[in-house]
Protein backbone atom coordinates (compact mmCIF):
# COMPACT_ATOMS: atom_id res chain seq x y z
CA UNK A 1 0.00 0.00 0.00
CA UNK A 2 1.49 3.42 -0.96
CA UNK A 3 2.77 5.47 1.96
CA UNK A 4 0.91 8.66 0.99
CA UNK A 5 -2.58 8.23 2.40
CA UNK A 6 -5.32 10.30 4.04
CA UNK A 7 -6.05 8.60 7.35
CA UNK A 8 -8.87 9.25 9.81
CA UNK A 9 -8.53 8.08 13.42
CA UNK A 10 -11.91 7.83 15.15
CA UNK A 11 -11.72 8.16 18.95
CA UNK A 12 -14.52 10.51 20.11
CA UNK A 13 -13.97 10.22 23.87
CA UNK A 14 -12.81 10.19 26.65
CA UNK A 15 -9.85 12.44 27.45
CA UNK A 16 -7.41 9.72 28.53
CA UNK A 17 -8.32 7.42 25.64
CA UNK A 18 -7.96 10.27 23.15
CA UNK A 19 -4.55 11.24 24.53
CA UNK A 20 -3.39 7.64 24.27
CA UNK A 21 -4.51 7.64 20.64
CA UNK A 22 -2.04 10.45 19.86
CA UNK A 23 0.77 7.92 20.17
CA UNK A 24 -0.62 6.19 17.10
CA UNK A 25 0.00 9.28 14.99
CA UNK A 26 3.72 8.99 15.61
CA UNK A 27 3.73 5.31 14.68
CA UNK A 28 1.94 6.14 11.42
CA UNK A 29 4.34 8.96 10.61
CA UNK A 30 7.34 6.73 11.28
CA UNK A 31 6.01 4.16 8.82
CA UNK A 32 4.36 6.47 6.27
CA UNK A 33 5.97 9.92 6.61
CA UNK A 34 3.89 11.45 3.81
CA UNK A 35 0.51 10.43 5.23
CA UNK A 36 -2.07 13.03 6.24
CA UNK A 37 -3.68 12.19 9.59
CA UNK A 38 -6.93 13.55 11.01
CA UNK A 39 -8.62 12.65 14.28
CA UNK A 40 -12.35 12.69 14.95
CA UNK A 41 -13.19 13.62 18.55
CA UNK A 42 -16.05 15.07 20.53
CA UNK A 43 -16.09 18.47 22.15
CA UNK A 44 -14.61 19.39 24.63
CA UNK A 45 -11.96 16.66 24.33
CA UNK A 46 -11.00 17.71 20.81
CA UNK A 47 -9.40 20.97 21.99
CA UNK A 48 -6.62 18.98 23.66
CA UNK A 49 -5.29 18.23 20.16
CA UNK A 50 -4.78 21.85 19.09
CA UNK A 51 -1.29 22.58 17.71
CA UNK A 52 -0.50 18.86 17.38
CA UNK A 53 2.32 18.65 14.80
CA UNK A 54 1.32 15.25 13.37
CA UNK A 55 -2.30 16.18 12.64
CA UNK A 56 -3.64 17.79 9.51
CA UNK A 57 -7.03 18.36 11.11
CA UNK A 58 -9.22 17.63 14.13
CA UNK A 59 -12.84 16.93 13.21
CA UNK A 60 -15.25 17.76 16.03
CA UNK A 61 -18.42 15.73 16.49
CA UNK A 62 -21.22 17.40 18.45
CA UNK A 63 -22.47 14.59 20.71
CA UNK A 64 -25.36 16.78 21.82
CA UNK A 65 -26.82 16.48 18.32
CA UNK A 66 -26.11 12.79 17.79
CA UNK A 67 -29.83 12.01 17.47
CA UNK A 68 -30.50 14.79 14.99
CA UNK A 69 -30.86 13.14 11.55
CA UNK A 70 -30.10 16.35 9.63
CA UNK A 71 -26.91 16.98 11.62
CA UNK A 72 -25.77 13.38 11.13
CA UNK A 73 -26.46 13.50 7.41
CA UNK A 74 -24.39 16.67 7.00
CA UNK A 75 -21.63 15.31 9.24
CA UNK A 76 -21.35 12.06 7.27
CA UNK A 77 -21.43 14.02 4.01
CA UNK A 78 -18.51 16.10 5.27
CA UNK A 79 -16.56 12.96 6.16
CA UNK A 80 -17.12 11.55 2.68
CA UNK A 81 -16.19 14.85 1.02
CA UNK A 82 -12.74 14.76 2.63
CA UNK A 83 -11.88 11.62 0.71
CA UNK A 84 -10.19 9.57 3.40
CA UNK A 85 -8.35 6.47 2.18
CA UNK A 86 -8.30 4.73 5.57
CA UNK A 87 -10.32 4.92 8.77
CA UNK A 88 -9.20 3.45 12.09
CA UNK A 89 -12.11 3.03 14.50
CA UNK A 90 -10.45 2.87 17.91
CA UNK A 91 -13.74 3.22 19.81
CA UNK A 92 -15.83 0.52 18.21
CA UNK A 93 -19.34 1.47 19.28
CA UNK A 94 -22.32 1.46 16.86
CA UNK A 95 -22.03 5.20 16.21
CA UNK A 96 -18.33 5.12 15.32
CA UNK A 97 -18.90 2.08 13.13
CA UNK A 98 -21.40 4.21 11.20
CA UNK A 99 -18.87 7.03 10.97
CA UNK A 100 -16.33 4.67 9.51
CA UNK A 101 -18.75 3.22 6.99
CA UNK A 102 -20.23 6.52 5.83
CA UNK A 103 -16.76 8.05 5.43
CA UNK A 104 -16.57 6.03 2.23
CA UNK A 105 -12.92 5.16 2.85
CA UNK A 106 -11.82 2.15 0.78
CA UNK A 107 -10.00 0.69 3.81
CA UNK A 108 -11.92 0.71 7.09
CA UNK A 109 -10.26 -0.99 10.06
CA UNK A 110 -12.11 -2.00 13.22
CA UNK A 111 -12.33 -4.56 16.00
CA UNK A 112 -14.27 -7.81 15.82
CA UNK A 113 -17.20 -6.63 17.93
CA UNK A 114 -20.73 -7.93 17.69
CA UNK A 115 -22.97 -5.82 15.49
CA UNK A 116 -20.14 -3.64 14.12
CA UNK A 117 -18.19 -5.77 11.67
CA UNK A 118 -20.47 -4.87 8.74
CA UNK A 119 -18.92 -1.38 8.75
CA UNK A 120 -15.31 -2.48 8.20
CA UNK A 121 -13.33 -3.88 5.31
CA UNK A 122 -10.71 -5.40 7.62
CA UNK A 123 -10.75 -6.53 11.24
CA UNK A 124 -7.84 -6.09 13.64
CA UNK A 125 -7.18 -9.40 15.39
CA UNK A 126 -5.52 -9.28 18.82
CA UNK A 127 -1.77 -9.74 18.49
CA UNK A 128 -1.18 -10.77 22.10
CA UNK A 129 -2.85 -12.83 24.79
CA UNK A 130 -5.15 -11.10 27.28
CA UNK A 131 -4.06 -10.30 30.82
CA UNK A 132 -5.34 -12.54 33.65
CA UNK A 133 -8.32 -10.19 34.00
CA UNK A 134 -9.31 -10.88 30.39
CA UNK A 135 -8.39 -7.36 29.24
CA UNK A 136 -5.56 -6.20 27.01
CA UNK A 137 -3.40 -3.07 27.19
CA UNK A 138 -5.30 -0.36 25.36
CA UNK A 139 -2.31 0.77 23.30
CA UNK A 140 -1.80 -2.80 22.08
CA UNK A 141 -5.37 -2.78 20.80
CA UNK A 142 -4.69 0.54 19.05
CA UNK A 143 -1.50 -0.80 17.47
CA UNK A 144 -3.33 -3.88 16.22
CA UNK A 145 -5.23 -1.63 13.82
CA UNK A 146 -2.09 -0.27 12.12
CA UNK A 147 -0.48 -3.73 12.13
CA UNK A 148 -3.29 -4.76 9.79
CA UNK A 149 -1.86 -2.18 7.38
CA UNK A 150 1.62 -3.67 7.65
CA UNK A 151 3.05 -1.04 9.98
CA UNK A 152 5.58 -1.77 12.68
CA UNK A 153 5.92 0.01 16.01
CA UNK A 154 9.54 0.63 16.92
CA UNK A 155 10.57 1.92 20.33
CA UNK A 156 8.33 2.98 23.21
CA UNK A 157 4.78 4.13 22.56
CA UNK A 158 4.64 7.87 23.28
CA UNK A 159 1.55 10.03 23.52
CA UNK A 160 1.96 13.72 22.82
CA UNK A 161 0.13 17.00 23.42
CA UNK A 162 1.38 20.44 22.43
CA UNK A 163 1.13 23.43 24.77
CA UNK A 164 1.51 26.70 22.87
CA UNK A 165 4.06 29.35 23.81
CA UNK A 166 1.34 31.86 24.64
CA UNK A 167 -0.34 29.34 26.97
CA UNK A 168 2.98 28.63 28.66
CA UNK A 169 3.64 32.31 29.14
CA UNK A 170 0.20 32.94 30.61
CA UNK A 171 0.56 30.15 33.18
CA UNK A 172 4.06 31.19 34.15
CA UNK A 173 2.80 34.73 34.69
CA UNK A 174 0.03 33.41 36.97
CA UNK A 175 2.52 31.27 38.89
CA UNK A 176 4.80 34.27 39.22
CA UNK A 177 2.06 36.09 41.10
CA UNK A 178 2.05 33.23 43.61
CA UNK A 179 5.53 34.39 44.69
CA UNK A 180 7.34 31.12 44.14
CA UNK A 181 10.68 30.98 45.89
CA UNK A 182 13.83 30.53 43.78
CA UNK A 183 14.27 26.84 42.98
CA UNK A 184 10.89 25.92 44.46
CA UNK A 185 9.43 22.91 42.69
CA UNK A 186 5.75 22.66 41.73
CA UNK A 187 3.74 19.53 42.47
CA UNK A 188 0.32 19.37 40.80
CA UNK A 189 -2.27 17.23 42.57
CA UNK A 190 -5.35 16.08 40.63
CA UNK A 191 -7.66 14.45 43.23
CA UNK A 192 -10.68 14.05 40.93
CA UNK A 193 -11.85 11.07 38.88
CA UNK A 194 -14.84 10.07 36.79
CA UNK A 195 -15.93 7.21 39.07
CA UNK A 196 -16.11 7.07 42.89
CA UNK A 197 -13.98 3.91 43.09
CA UNK A 198 -11.09 5.70 41.39
CA UNK A 199 -10.85 8.34 44.13
CA UNK A 200 -7.91 8.09 46.48
CA UNK A 201 -9.35 9.69 49.66
CA UNK A 202 -9.06 13.46 49.72
CA UNK A 203 -7.50 13.37 53.20
CA UNK A 204 -4.65 11.29 51.75
CA UNK A 205 -4.12 13.82 48.99
CA UNK A 206 -3.96 16.60 51.57
CA UNK A 207 -1.47 14.65 53.69
CA UNK A 208 0.62 14.05 50.57
CA UNK A 209 0.56 17.78 49.90
CA UNK A 210 1.82 18.47 53.42
CA UNK A 211 4.64 15.97 53.01
CA UNK A 212 5.67 17.46 49.67
CA UNK A 213 5.59 20.99 51.10
CA UNK A 214 7.95 19.83 53.84
CA UNK A 215 10.30 18.67 51.08
CA UNK A 216 10.35 22.09 49.42
CA UNK A 217 7.48 21.77 46.93
CA UNK A 218 4.80 24.34 46.21
CA UNK A 219 1.54 22.42 45.98
CA UNK A 220 -0.97 23.23 43.24
CA UNK A 221 -4.31 21.38 43.33
CA UNK A 222 -6.52 21.25 40.24
CA UNK A 223 -10.22 20.37 40.23
CA UNK A 224 -12.70 20.00 37.39
CA UNK A 225 -16.16 21.56 36.95
CA UNK A 226 -18.04 18.62 38.48
CA UNK A 227 -15.94 18.43 41.64
CA UNK A 228 -17.35 21.20 43.84
CA UNK A 229 -17.91 18.91 46.83
CA UNK A 230 -14.37 17.59 46.50
CA UNK A 231 -13.06 21.16 46.41
CA UNK A 232 -14.84 22.05 49.64
CA UNK A 233 -13.49 18.93 51.38
CA UNK A 234 -10.01 19.77 50.17
CA UNK A 235 -10.24 23.42 51.23
CA UNK A 236 -10.92 22.30 54.80
CA UNK A 237 -7.59 20.48 54.80
CA UNK A 238 -5.31 22.53 52.56
CA UNK A 239 -2.46 24.74 53.70
CA UNK A 240 -2.80 28.49 53.11
CA UNK A 241 0.33 28.48 50.91
CA UNK A 242 -1.07 25.93 48.50
CA UNK A 243 -2.45 27.06 45.14
CA UNK A 244 -6.00 26.02 44.24
CA UNK A 245 -7.14 25.99 40.61
CA UNK A 246 -10.82 25.36 40.00
CA UNK A 247 -12.42 24.51 36.67
CA UNK A 248 -9.59 25.42 34.31
CA UNK A 249 -10.19 24.98 30.61
CA UNK A 250 -8.73 21.82 29.13
CA UNK A 251 -5.97 23.86 27.54
CA UNK A 252 -5.38 25.56 30.90
CA UNK A 253 -5.09 22.19 32.63
CA UNK A 254 -2.51 21.13 30.07
CA UNK A 255 -0.49 24.32 30.56
CA UNK A 256 -0.47 24.07 34.37
CA UNK A 257 0.62 20.43 34.23
CA UNK A 258 3.31 21.24 31.66
CA UNK A 259 4.71 23.93 33.96
CA UNK A 260 4.93 21.57 36.94
CA UNK A 261 7.84 19.43 38.10
CA UNK A 262 5.59 16.49 38.94
CA UNK A 263 1.94 15.46 38.65
CA UNK A 264 0.09 13.15 41.04
CA UNK A 265 -3.26 12.06 39.70
CA UNK A 266 -5.93 9.44 40.14
CA UNK A 267 -6.58 7.09 37.24
CA UNK A 268 -8.40 9.72 35.16
CA UNK A 269 -7.96 12.04 32.20
CA UNK A 270 -5.46 14.45 33.85
CA UNK A 271 -3.16 11.50 34.58
CA UNK A 272 -2.61 11.06 30.84
CA UNK A 273 -1.93 14.77 30.32
CA UNK A 274 1.30 14.55 32.34
CA UNK A 275 3.25 12.08 30.18
CA UNK A 276 1.89 13.69 27.02
CA UNK A 277 3.36 17.12 27.93
CA UNK A 278 6.55 15.67 29.44
CA UNK A 279 5.83 16.07 33.16
CA UNK A 280 6.83 13.16 35.45
CA UNK A 281 3.57 11.58 36.57
CA UNK A 282 2.55 9.36 39.46
CA UNK A 283 -0.70 7.56 38.62
CA UNK A 284 -2.79 6.30 41.53
CA UNK A 285 -4.69 3.13 40.73
CA UNK A 286 -7.43 1.33 42.61
CA UNK A 287 -9.91 -0.83 40.65
CA UNK A 288 -8.29 0.00 37.32
CA UNK A 289 -5.35 -1.94 35.94
CA UNK A 290 -2.04 -0.15 35.35
CA UNK A 291 -1.12 -2.83 32.79
CA UNK A 292 -4.10 -1.73 30.73
CA UNK A 293 -4.15 2.04 31.24
CA UNK A 294 -0.61 3.13 32.13
CA UNK A 295 1.76 2.40 29.22
CA UNK A 296 4.37 4.88 30.44
CA UNK A 297 7.97 4.14 31.38
CA UNK A 298 10.42 6.21 33.41
CA UNK A 299 10.25 8.80 34.84
CA UNK A 300 6.52 8.01 35.25
CA UNK A 301 5.33 5.60 37.93
CA UNK A 302 2.22 4.05 39.45
CA UNK A 303 1.07 3.72 43.04
CA UNK A 304 -0.88 0.47 43.19
CA UNK A 305 -1.57 -2.32 45.66
CA UNK A 306 -2.59 -5.81 44.63
CA UNK A 307 -5.39 -7.01 46.93
CA UNK A 308 -7.63 -10.12 46.72
CA UNK A 309 -10.37 -8.20 44.88
CA UNK A 310 -8.07 -6.34 42.44
CA UNK A 311 -8.97 -6.07 38.74
CA UNK A 312 -12.65 -5.64 39.60
CA UNK A 313 -13.02 -2.53 37.39
CA UNK A 314 -15.94 -1.39 39.58
CA UNK A 315 -17.23 2.16 39.25
CA UNK A 316 -18.22 2.23 42.94
CA UNK A 317 -17.09 0.00 45.80
CA UNK A 318 -18.18 -0.19 49.46
CA UNK A 319 -14.78 -1.56 50.59
CA UNK A 320 -12.09 0.36 48.67
CA UNK A 321 -9.45 -1.99 50.08
CA UNK A 322 -7.14 -1.23 47.14
CA UNK A 323 -7.11 2.51 47.86
CA UNK A 324 -6.87 2.01 51.62
CA UNK A 325 -3.62 0.12 51.06
CA UNK A 326 -1.94 3.17 49.52
CA UNK A 327 -0.34 5.65 51.92
CA UNK A 328 0.72 9.29 51.47
CA UNK A 329 4.18 8.29 52.70
CA UNK A 330 4.50 5.83 49.81
CA UNK A 331 3.33 8.46 47.33
CA UNK A 332 5.73 11.10 48.67
CA UNK A 333 8.63 8.67 48.47
CA UNK A 334 7.78 7.88 44.86
CA UNK A 335 7.60 11.58 43.99
CA UNK A 336 10.97 12.33 45.55
CA UNK A 337 12.55 9.49 43.60
CA UNK A 338 10.89 10.62 40.38
CA UNK A 339 12.14 14.19 40.48
CA UNK A 340 15.64 12.84 40.89
CA UNK A 341 15.36 11.36 37.38
CA UNK A 342 16.04 13.36 34.25
CA UNK A 343 12.96 15.17 33.01
CA UNK A 344 12.81 14.72 29.27
CA UNK A 345 10.32 17.01 27.60
CA UNK A 346 8.71 15.83 24.36
CA UNK A 347 9.99 17.63 21.34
Amino acid sequence: MPASRKILIIRPRFLGDLILATGLTRVIKENWPDSEISILAESPFAEALEHHPDLKEVLVFNAGRKNNPLYLWKFYEELRRRGFDITLDLFGNPRTAQMSFFSGAPARIGFDLRGRTWAYTQLAPPSSAPLPSGRRPVVEAYLDQVRVLGMKAGGPYRSYLKVGDEEKGHVRKLLGRAQLKPGEKIAVLAPGASWPAKHWPIEKFSELGARLKAQGFRVLAIFGPKEKKLVEDFKDRMDKDWILIQQPSLRGLMAFVEAADVLVSNDAGPMHVGPAVGTPTLGIFGPGEPEVWFPYGKPHRVLYAEVPCSHCALDACPLMACMAALSPAQAARQVMEMVGLNRAKNS
